[in-house]
């Protein structure tokens, strides 16, 4: 079976720990599904991001409430990518939609 993880909030991270918000009732494991445009805990070596990083990719094709969800190799907007849940595999490619 191929495909990637899907992100949950706190459970997945992108450099630190992963928030969510862009929606509210999608749970796995007990958390929400991280979503494009959801906060990643402000994190850096050496100190803090300038902006809070966000996600700034998602699924092409896996969508809630018409807004892409994150899996395992996503980006957030400071280059960090996001770990997912082997678990809950979601196929495809990896995209910046």
């Amino acid at each position: 079976m191929s495909g990637f993880g899907i992100a949950v909030k706190t459970l997945d991270s992108a450099g630190a720990a992963q928030l969510a918000g862009g929606q509210h009732w999608f749970i796995v494991d007990g958390e929400l599904v991280v979503v494009f445009g959801d906060p990643v805990t402000p994190h850096a070596p050496g100190g803090i991001h300038a902006a809070p990083p966000t996600m700034a990719e998602g699924s092409d094709w896996m969508t809630i409430d018409a807004i892409p969800v994150c899996r395992q190799g996503h980006a957030a907007s400071c280059g960090h990518t996001t770990t997912g849940r082997s678990f809950f595999l979601i196929d495809g490619h990896i995209d910046g939609t």
